[in-house]
């Protein structure tokens, strides 16, 4: 998947991390391509990244990531690892060369950098993770990346791309996963059509607490006689630490006031148990149909119009018929 990262003023970058299946990533760019992917070694082969689990603390792993250039120009590679982290849009995200590492980041010594690689060449770049005695229990992300920064020739921008790999590592011991949900609000998105419901727009924010990995499923629902619930949403993966940002919408049928919820049901990742208990934050807006009322507004103006014109129908007849009788 491609993320984007936050990256200086004069620096447009991309990175494209592997993930999931296939265990390879590809970047192209004209001549310029390359992949990346695992070594086939005693973790595992045709692995979709690197993933390493109940590692003990003071743990040493050696593993190996392989490099190949697939264009038609020779290509020069930075090479280094990073902190990863769930972004607010909800991507898995590393930080740019030159941004500090706090956590697993730093426990990755890379052994080949840079590389320079011809066309159709492949390199080999074994890394060492040194997990440190007292690491925290539980999940730690990192990424290792290739990184080729050009300058673009039609500006003063320079652009670098990246290739990386996920890295996954489980801390033996006690795992104690944990969500908050926080900071709902919404706005109310009326239609046109007054026999039609409008929208809410729920926006909210979802924070990992815990020391495992998440992902989940959502509702959103409204109160009320035209209370509506929606079906449950499937959430991405969240590492430890991380919050993201979420916006989902609900129909709604409003006479001007609507009350609801959001409702998370967390579920960490790859330890085979319950789902936790829900977490919940509430919203509350105005939500005026104007349509429906403005609707409202000329019907009761025709009725109104249509009394008033057979009030002055029979007062204009009784009028004439006193005349006559007179």
């Amino acid at each position: 998947m491609f993320a984007r990262l936050p990256l200086p003023a004069a620096l447009v970058g991309i990175l494209l991390l592997a993930l999931a299946a296939p265990a390879s990533a590809t970047a192209a760019d004209g001549g310029v391509a390359w992949t990346v992917r695992t070594a086939d070694n005693a973790y595992g082969t045709g692995r979709a990244n690197f993933t390493y689990d109940t590692v003990e603390p003071g743990a040493v792993i050696s593993d190996t990531m392989i490099v190949v250039n697939t264009g038609t120009e020779p290509l020069p590679l930075a090479v280094y690892a990073a902190d990863a982290f769930t972004a607010s849009t909800g991507e898995i995200d590393v930080l740019v060369d030159g941004q500090p590492s706090r956590d697993a980041g730093t426990w990755v010594s890379v052994d080949t950098t840079p590389l320079s690689l011809s066309p159709g060449q492949s390199a080999e770049v074994p890394f060492t993770i040194t997990v440190p005695v007292d690491a925290r229990p539980g999940d730690h992300g990192a990424g290792i990346v290739t990184s080729l920064t050009s300058t673009d020739p039609t500006s003063t921008l320079s652009v670098d791309r990246r290739l990386g790999t996920r890295i996954t590592l489980r801390v033996a011991g006690e795992l104690t996963p944990a969500a908050s949900v926080s900071a709902a609000s919404a706005r109310y998105e009326a239609s046109w059509n007054p026999f039609d419901s409008g929208r809410i727009v729920v926006e909210y924010a979802l924070e990992n607490t815990g020391n495992t990995r998440l992902t989940g499923a959502e509702t959103l629902a409204t109160a009320g006689l035209f209370g509506a619930r929606t079906a449950p949403t499937q959430l991405t993966e969240v590492l430890p630490g991380s919050t993201v940002r979420i916006a989902r919408e609900i129909p709604a049928f409003s006479l001007g006031w609507v009350a609801g919820s959001v409702d998370v049901t967390p579920e960490a990742v790859g330890l085979g148990a319950a789902p936790l208990a829900p977490v919940t934050a509430g919203f509350s807006i105005v939500a005026v149909p104007w349509s429906l009322y403005a609707l409202l507004a000329l019907i009761l103006a025709a009725v109104l119009t249509a009394v008033l014109l057979v009030r002055h129908r029979r007062a204009a007849a009784s009028a004439a018929a006193a005349a006559q009788a007179d």
